[in-house]
């Protein structure tokens, strides 16, 4: 988990003796520093603290050449190699240099002398420190995200075929017209971009594979608005799905009057008693899936307005005022759309044989 990257843990038998200046000046560079007069306590804290603490300021020496802030630092960097931690040395004795520098070798990010320095220097070293550690944190999340990724991508792949097949079967001669399926795994960077996204509103997301639900997703796109809300009333009957949060019967996020994007959504995964006991099932096991039921007059106005307007085209490059404008057309051209979708809907309900067992959706 990625620490807050504000408290800074100082470990000195002489804290006191600094803590004024070090709270104050800490402060201005946007750090919390929090004291400990022995290595045990400190060392403590940081146990159970961990991902609260950003760097450690750790004093080489607590009594006179028994060096027990080496070993403090070589236990901090065995538990988290990454941490910044920076030594404070209480003279400038060729031993205590050896010894600083010693500790550098062993992952120390650097030394300062207590004797003549400056405050505000350490602490700008300390937030080019900060700055770093938090690089590497994300860097090496990023890389264990993706390998996890990877090694969870077939299953959602075949949890998209799956989904397609279930429910072909489900609206077999069923419905007017047979739906249009596009299925989509979502990209690596597209789903971490979306963690990152989420996280400046959410804070920190210890699961995201858990907490999206949408790496894998299968749009469902109706050529009329009876058929869809058929196809809705088919899927909730159905036991092959179950919701994702509630573990029972799927259950619609109902966007149908949204404008321009209207549709219905399901987070499934599927019902274990039914489908896992069979082998063919066994790797999806809670690997979930988002369906989207949607006209296709809506899937049209959603395709194009989301191309135009995230610029996925390379030629885009809107103005401030050219992306309202836009905004302001395809507001307009949904209404339209909606209009004309009612058209047909009510010539397919007054011509097509099947609509006489379809009651009326309105």
């Amino acid at each position: 988990m990625k620490p807050s990257l504000d408290t800074i843990l100082f470990i000195d038998d002489d804290s006191s003796s600094l803590m004024d200046v070090f709270s104050v000046v800490g402060k201005s560079y946007g750090f919390n520093v929090l004291a400990f007069n022995t290595v045990d306590k400190g060392l403590e804290f940081l146990e159970a603290n961990e991902k609260e603490v950003a760097a450690v300021l750790l004093d080489l020496s607590f009594t006179p050449n028994n060096y027990e802030g080496v070993e403090a630092l070589q236990k901090i960097k065995k538990n988290n190699a990454l941490l910044p931690v920076i030594m404070l040395t209480g003279s400038q004795s060729e031993k205590d240099m050896a010894m600083a520098v010693n500790c550098m070798r062993d992952g120390a990010f650097n030394y300062v002398g207590k004797s003549n320095f400056d405050p505000a220097s350490l602490f700008q070293m300390l937030k080019v420190a900060v700055s770093q550690y938090q690089a590497s944190i994300e860097t090496l999340r990023h890389t264990a995200l993706k390998e996890e990724y990877r090694n969870k991508i077939a299953a959602h792949e075949k949890m998209l075929y799956t989904a397609e097949m279930i429910l072909h079967n489900i609206f077999k001669d069923k419905l007017m017209f047979t739906p249009t399926f596009e299925g989509r795994i979502k990209t690596f960077k597209s789903f971490y971009d979306k963690i990152k996204q989420k996280e400046q509103k959410e804070g920190f997301i210890a699961d995201p594979f858990t907490r999206f639900t949408d790496l894998a997703g299968l749009r469902v796109i109706f050529y009329n608005a009876v058929d869809m809300q058929k196809a809705v009333e088919l899927l909730q009957a159905a036991d092959d799905f179950v919701d994702v949060k509630k573990g029972s019967s799927v259950v619609a996020d109902d966007k149908a009057k949204s404008y321009g994007y209207r549709a219905f959504h399901f987070d499934v995964k599927l019902n274990e008693p039914k489908r896992l006991h069979l082998e063919e099932y066994e790797m999806l096991s809670n690997i979930t899936c988002e369906l989207q039921f949607k006209t296709i007059f809506a899937h049209s106005w959603s395709k194009v307005y989301h191309a135009l307007s995230y610029k996925q085209m390379d030629e885009m490059d809107l103005s401030n005022e050219e992306q309202q404008n836009l905004d302001a057309d395809f507001k307009e051209a949904a209404k339209n759309l909606e209009s004309i979708e009612q058209q047909i809907t009510d010539l397919c309900r007054k011509y097509h044989p099947k609509t006489k067992s379809i009651p009326n959706a309105n």
